[in-house]
């Protein structure tokens, strides 16, 4: 077996496959840089508001900035590499309709979150409700870990690899 292919007997792919612990790294990555963003948006979230409105708000803004940047660098569909989803699908075409969901799903997060900015964005002559605001983010932050349970979960029966704890029982790639 050529490293890097899939072993035809278990349909998942070899501990050492290049290709996929190196997409498999960068996914673990990218999506730590999405969690530690969604939990400095949460941490802001729950700063107390009251006679400091303006100043929680532009804290919630540039966390929330922060997470679009990290959900932008999840979504590979700007450059050339193949990102672990990529790399499922090239070995698993049964699974291609899945896949499309989950990128859907990002996409979707990435464009949630860029409403939402524009929806908080600070007007001097409209009151701020923190209530609201931290309704909406909070349901935005679950839409984001339930995406990221199915990812995990697909990557996970396909080849093996866990990407979304702090070391993978199934491979040496610290995370």
């Amino acid at each position: 077996m050529v490293d890097g292919e899939m072993d035809e007997h278990s349909q998942r792919w070899p501990t050492g496959g290049r290709r996929l612990d190196v997409a498999a790294a960068a996914a673990r990555e990218e999506r730590h840089a999405a969690l530690r963003a969604l939990h400095v948006l949460e941490f802001a979230l729950a700063a107390p508001a009251p006679r400091r409105q303006r100043t929680w708000l532009h804290r919630i803004l540039t966390a929330v900035d922060a997470l679009g940047i990290a959900l932008e660098l999840q979504i590979h569909d700007s450059d050339q590499t193949l990102g672990v989803l990529e790399e499922v699908a090239l070995c698993h075409p049964d699974r291609a309709a899945q896949i499309e969901r989950l990128r859907d799903e990002q996409r979707n997060l990435r464009i949630a979150t860029a409403a939402l900015r524009e929806q908080i964005e600070p007007d001097p002559e409209v009151p701020i409700d923190p209530a609201d605001v931290r309704a909406r983010l909070a349901a935005l932050a679950t839409r984001y870990r339930q995406h990221c349970a199915r990812e995990a979960d697909l990557i996970y029966e396909t080849t093996g690899i866990h990407v979304g704890g702090r070391r993978s029982a199934t491979n040496d790639v610290p995370a």
